[in-house]
């Protein structure tokens, strides 16, 4: 039979090891976010294409910016999200916006 002190020792350790366990799993979770994090970053990086912003599209198309939110919420364009800001690369709003009949309206203000 274990004494009063031994059984609050052993109760000590249990929840230390808990704990360790715990901060463990935290640590791996947040280092493997962080390493996704900057695996996509790095990815989107290396691309080193030209990046437009929601201002750039709607200079280009002659759109407000609420247009180019409808587009978003409609899924015809999506870009990546940094921040607060969303970046589009050209190949990607060009192609997403043929779909939608405005190729021609593209090149004549890439040519114009």
């Amino acid at each position: 039979m274990l004494s009063t002190n031994q059984e609050a020792i052993i109760k000590d350790l249990r929840v230390d090891v808990k704990f360790l366990y715990l901060e463990k799993i935290l640590k791996d979770y947040v280092k493997e976010a962080l390493r996704e994090y900057l695996n996509e970053q790095k990815k989107f990086e290396q691309q080193k294409k030209p990046l437009m912003t929601i201002d750039d599209i709607a200079r280009r198309f002659k759109v407000t910016k609420a247009t180019v939110h409808n587009w978003m919420k409609k899924g015809s364009i999506a870009g990546q999200k940094f921040g607060k800001n969303r970046y589009f690369t050209e190949e990607e709003v060009q192609s997403s916006m043929a779909k939608y009949g405005y190729s021609e309206q593209w090149n004549k203000q890439e040519n114009g």
